[in-house]
């Protein structure tokens, strides 16, 4: 009887089991569901600890009817709520000491030691700790967070004390729809602007700082004005001064990987170190912690970044098993990382780039395998590429949702540019690791050390900084939630799910089919009338898209950050805009066009008929009128930063922030405007009330992110968008 018991169950899945029981993986994702639970449903969260009661009962009743053993697996239960409890705790702790930091909004006196320094377009940009602010009344402040001071700083480096006068906003956990992850990760609790700033003296500067600026000015002071920051991002994972469209670039072809500091950073140092240390016959138990602390140093001096973080475990637990004999599993592993990593701060878990450095590693390690040996009975493919592409293919698989969802686009591009380019600029890596290390400690030689990895470098990033590589991205749809879907059936596909061909065959189809049709209603794949979407950044780069017919209207309330703009089209798909509306003076609209021609082509620009605005755009065409219209819509200037959008009767009032008052007008049904104004409230007595800006008991972009107003079959929806 039991052997035909164990026949019949054969049939379904091979190996020993279903799914392998592993303890840290099932560990790892009970702390991550008590963050994620506790992030939606706040203390409440703590409540499904009491799931372990049902739990405990079941098992119960499965040792009093199979007689089977239940200690092992009650007390594994009770530790991974244990565990659950812990990680919504460890959120709750997080979030309180973030937000316990006092709220500062308005003119300031700024003083702080710089710790960073990024490029940015108009200066650079300051990360400041030990940061002190002092009002315009004298009251001084001192938050105990750090505080991000854009301006110009030509003269700042690392471990100065500088002052400046600016103009302070604080940051909110969440903002614009999204959780401000590097802000809360970084203890970054302020945002501060000013036109310059004023050295006062030398801070107090730490090891990692030091050791940070030492390369800094050794790469910048011997390579040149392209290849420093290049080698300075590759080296130390901070990208802050690359220049924006080149790191743009290496996002194209899904190459900027190179630039975080992961594992293959830290797998090649391991390597180099574990080299030298053999051929000093150093005995393997003195080798771990020599290695162990070197890495551990470095992955400090680059800050201790998560995809830094996760090699490092990964990387130590591998040397551990390595030297004692036991046997190692790669995804019991990559949870030890991933669990290490969120219990340092849970709020890892929302980085985007701890989710692509976890996908791409967990990936790898779940698919890769399979894939290899599946090449490996194609005739005539070498082994190694075979295997090669198996890596690269597991990898962009597994992050090509998480891109999506955080860029707007992924590149298509990735798969061959990581074929040819990562193992040559691994081989660049190495070399300028080691002679930069040596660089460093030998002032009288670095000119020459650098030499030759400088020039490496400059050939193997050549061909990314030529070609133009947006060029087949894809773009227009995310997956939001659904990627749990995703995931699955990547995992079913695998062989980390013991399934026979056939079921495993028809649990991947179920779950391909349930996903493209979610991901069909997501997206809006099945119609709509007209769809008004709001989208904005900060409060400053506010946008509408009118999208009827297959044709597109913007309305921008102000100037647009190009930036922005170049990822709103790429999410949205927008590559021609039939009409546009700049609410805006002459000379903001003069300047936004040309950013807006960068990255879309434009047909018609309306503006009111009394506008200054001279016609000097070769491409545009410019037309006065005070009404006009754009498919079923009518549209009326009201002044230069009103505009007034009938739809299947619904009136939508815009407004930008320079809004004058205005007189009585017909009743509005919704006011979108960038803030609040009791003057257009009177004007238009909407029904219904949306603001850009954060607006406190109103709907507001800044705290519900992008919107969407749909018109299908009469029936008019608000929603957020995607």
């Amino acid at each position: 009887m039991m052997s035909e018991q164990k026949k019949g169950i054969r049939r379904l899945y091979t190996g020993d089991r279903f799914v392998n029981f592993r303890p840290v993986l099932l560990l790892c994702v009970a702390f991550g569901l008590g963050i994620l639970f506790f992030w939606l449903f706040g203390l409440y969260s703590f409540l499904f600890t009491l799931l372990a009661v049902p739990a405990a009962a079941v098992l119960l009743l499965l040792h009093r009817f199979k007689r089977s053993p239940v200690r092992g697996k009650l007390l594994f239960s009770l530790l991974l709520c244990a565990v659950f409890a812990v990680g919504s705790l460890s959120m709750l702790l997080h979030v309180g000491a973030f937000e316990t930091s006092p709220e500062a909004d308005g003119d300031y006196t700024v003083v702080g030691v710089v710790e960073e320094i990024g490029a940015a377009g108009f200066g650079e940009v300051l990360t400041l700790r030990d940061v002190t602010l002092v009002s315009e009344e004298g009251d001084e402040l001192v938050p105990g967070k750090k505080l991000v001071l854009y301006a110009s700083a030509p003269q700042a480096e690392i471990g100065m004390l500088v002052y400046a006068e600016a103009d302070v906003t604080t940051y909110d956990i969440r903002s614009y729809g999204k959780i401000n992850t590097n802000a809360v990760i970084g203890g970054i609790r302020y945002r501060a602007v000013s036109s310059e700033v004023y050295i006062a003296g030398e801070g107090r500067q730490g090891v990692f700082d030091a050791v940070r600026g030492r390369v800094r000015d050794v790469l910048f002071a011997n390579l040149d004005g392209e290849t420093a920051p290049i080698a300075y991002a590759m080296l130390l994972g901070d990208s802050g001064y690359m220049d924006e469209d080149v790191l743009q670039n290496f996002r194209y072809g899904g190459v900027a990987h190179i630039f975080a500091v992961s594992g293959l950073h830290i797998g090649i140092v391991y390597g180099i170190l574990a080299f030298f240390l053999r051929k000093l016959r150093v005995n393997r138990w003195i080798r771990l912690p020599i290695i162990a602390a070197v890495l551990i140093f470095y992955a400090g001096v680059c800050g201790f970044s998560p995809s830094a973080l996760r090699a490092l475990v990964m990387c130590l637990v591998l040397s551990v098993a390595d030297a004692a004999g036991w046997a190692y599993d790669r995804l019991n592993s990559v949870s030890l990382a991933a669990l290490v990593v969120l219990a340092v701060n849970p709020f890892y878990l929302f980085s985007v780039g701890f989710q692509l450095s976890l996908a791409a590693a967990a990936g790898i390690i779940v698919l890769g395998g399979r894939l290899a040996r599946l090449l490996a009975r194609v005739r005539f493919l070498p082994q190694k590429l075979g295997s090669a592409f198996a890596v690269c293919f597991s990898a962009q698989v597994c992050t090509f949702p998480l891109l999506l969802d955080a860029f707007g686009y992924a590149s298509s591009l990735g798969m061959v540019l990581n074929l040819l380019f990562v193992p040559i600029i691994s081989f660049v890596y190495a070399v300028l690791f080691v002679f930069t290390v040596f660089a460093a400690m030998l002032p009288f030689a670095e000119a020459v050390l650098l030499f030759v990895p400088g020039y490496l470098l400059q050939a193997a990033v050549t061909p990314i900084l030529l070609f133009e590589l947006n060029v087949l991205l894809i773009a227009g749809f995310s997956f939001g939630g659904l990627s749990a879907l995703y995931f699955g059936a990547v995992y079913a596909f695998s062989d980390k799910i013991n399934l026979r061909p056939l079921p495993r065959g028809i649990l991947v189809f179920f779950l391909c089919l349930v996903l493209t049709v979610c991901m069909l209603f997501r997206n809006n794949a099945f119609g709509y009338d007209a769809r008004l979407s709001l989208h904005s950044y900060y409060g400053e780069n506010n946008v509408l898209l009118l999208r009827q017919g297959g044709q597109t209207c913007l309305i921008a309330t102000g100037m647009p950050d190009g930036m922005f703009l170049e990822r709103l089209f790429l999410q949205e798909s927008v590559r021609e805009i039939d009409a546009a509306v700049i609410l805006a003076d002459e000379r903001e609209t003069n300047t936004a066009v040309p950013v807006l021609l960068q990255y879309a082509d434009v047909g018609t620009l309306y503006v009111p008929m009394d506008s200054a605005l001279v016609d000097s755009f070769q491409t545009v065409d410019v037309v006065y009128a005070d009404l006009f219209a754009f498919g079923a819509a009518d549209l009326a200037f009201f002044a230069d930063d009103i505009l007034y959008l009938t739809l299947y009767g619904t009136e939508i009032a815009v407004a930008a922030e320079a809004a004058e008052p205005v007189p009585p007008l017909p009743r509005a049904d919704i006011l979108i405007a960038d803030a609040y104004s009791a003057e257009l409230m009177l004007a238009f007595m909407p029904q219904r009330e949306i603001y850009f800006r954060k607006t406190d008991g109103k709907t507001s972009i800044y705290n519900t992110g992008d919107l969407q107003i749909l018109w299908k079959s009469d029936i008019i929806s608000i929603s957020a968008a995607g």
